[in-house]
């Protein structure tokens, strides 16, 4: 049973991007990671706020709906899950944030970037992306990150700004990012180029091939303006 859920689509003017990878026991169905990802849908509604205060709408009113779930059940704490999410722009301007443990991989010709371990820092909220170019990036840390649905305190979260032309965005579940490489990764994507759809058969080829016996959720964007 797969208890990953996603998003990969146009919502608004943003292209919306996300993968809740389901920690739940396998009798759970997934409960937590698709209230995730519904939060995630149903937030992108309020477009009048920028890209970050989007997604922190969205984080916060999951934690509270999971843990909200999590009061009803008999079993606490086993339902639950972390989501990595991005919103996208006609500019190709990305705006991420990973609850996970380093769930999201941005990777170019220059190497791979993983927003989680990103280290600059900037404040969120109200966002003028005018004056950013291909390859300034930024890292806030006014968020939570946490387990959503986990009994315990909230902390700080990566979350990030940039842009991604020319570049790929990767999101993942533990079933790909457990069992291989990030560089083996960055090989296969950086190889086929635009042709993301081969990339994804390969990494999902490689995943199995090294063990993987989890479920396997993966997203691959590129960005271009066309």
């Amino acid at each position: 049973m797969n208890n990953d859920a996603y998003c990969a689509e146009k919502i608004g003017k943003y292209h919306v991007f996300g993968v809740a990878e389901g920690l739940s026991d396998p009798d759970m169905e997934g409960t937590a990671s698709s209230l995730a990802i519904s939060c995630l849908r149903e937030t992108m509604k309020k477009h009048q706020y920028s890209p970050g205060e989007i997604l922190e709408m969205a984080i916060r009113e999951s934690d509270a709906r999971i843990s909200e779930q999590l009061a009803k059940l008999p079993k606490r704490g086993r339902d639950k899950t972390h989501m990595s999410a991005c919103l996208i722009d006609n500019d190709v301007n990305c705006t991420i944030l990973d609850t996970g443990e380093g769930n999201t991989y941005v990777i170019d010709t220059e190497g791979i970037l993983i927003p989680h371990e990103f280290i600059k820092a900037r404040k969120v909220g109200g966002t003028d992306y005018s004056d950013q170019k291909h390859g300034k990036e930024e890292r806030n840390t006014d968020m939570i990150s946490h387990t959503l649905g986990e009994p315990r305190i909230l902390t700080n979260t990566d979350f990030i700004l940039l842009n991604l032309t020319n570049r790929f965005l990767l999101m993942s579940s533990g079933g790909l990012h457990d069992f291989v490489k990030k560089e083996r990764i960055a090989e296969i994507i950086l190889k086929n180029g635009e042709n993301v759809e081969t990339s994804c058969q390969l990494l999902l080829e490689e995943a199995l091939s090294a063990g993987s016996e989890q479920t396997i959720t993966l997203i691959l964007v590129h960005g271009h303006l066309h």
